[in-house]
């Protein structure tokens, strides 16, 4: 699967441009969250979403006809909540966690562009591959009815060998995370003819970002975009 988005990121990049190429900035709101699997459920966690943007470049050329490439390379905040309740008698604890991921991100979108009027509506899809570059978890607990308070852990983008450790991914106030994040994004716009444009985006991973191969999880947005395209060369 890497090797396929990594292939198809390569191939679109170096795509030959046929008309003018227009370049901007870009940045939205997303909601985040992952897509676990069931041992998540099974031991009793329940994933919520949690807010992130995104920032960074647009470029934007046409290919042929109504058929556009728009790579962009973004700053891009991903991550989500999740809370763990043990109540069996007499135990008891509450586990509340925020988790906040930094990534940077190459995407490559191929777009169709339909026109009405002065304006055009448009429709695409396309890879991505993103580096883990910071972030941070913040655990909130609740023991036998005693609040334990909050403590933060840093983020640590690294492939670790959990067979000699122990299964849990955290080990004190650090938690590993897969450093590479790599997927598909689906988006629907409105662009205006003084180059303001506007989306809504789908994105999923596509590889596996859990800290082993029993708590798998995936990456996930929907986001809103706004965007604006300074300049146009031909």
């Amino acid at each position: 699967m890497k090797k396929i988005i990594l292939f198809t990121l390569l191939a679109i990049g170096t795509a030959p441009t046929y008309a003018q190429t227009s370049v901007g900035i870009i940045g939205g709101y997303n909601l985040n969250s992952i897509r676990p699997n069931s041992t998540w459920k099974a031991l009793g966690y329940d994933v919520s979403s949690r807010s992130g943007w995104r920032a960074g470049l647009v470029a934007d050329k046409r290919l042929w006809k109504k058929f556009y490439l728009q790579p962009q390379l973004l700053l891009n905040e991903k991550g989500y909540n999740s809370t763990y309740l043990w109540d069996v008698p007499p135990s008891y604890s509450n586990t509340h966690l925020k988790t906040r991921l930094l990534y940077l991100e190459l995407q490559a979108n191929l777009l169709f562009k339909q026109q009405i009027g002065n304006s055009k509506i448009l429709v695409g899809a396309g890879p991505y591959i993103a580096r883990g570059i910071s972030g941070i978890q913040i655990l909130d607990s609740d023991y036998y009815n005693s609040n334990m308070g909050s403590m933060a852990r840093s983020v640590n983008y690294a492939v670790v060998n959990y067979r000699s450790k122990a299964p849990d991914y955290v080990y004190g106030n650090i938690v590993h995370i897969k450093p590479y994040d790599m997927g598909f994004n689906m988006l629907a716009g409105y662009e205006l003819k003084n180059g303001l444009f506007f989306n809504v985006v789908y994105s999923l991973e596509l590889n596996n970002n859990g800290f082993n191969k029993h708590y798998k999880n995936k990456n996930t947005y929907f986001g809103l975009t706004a965007g604006y395209f300074l300049r146009k060369f031909s």
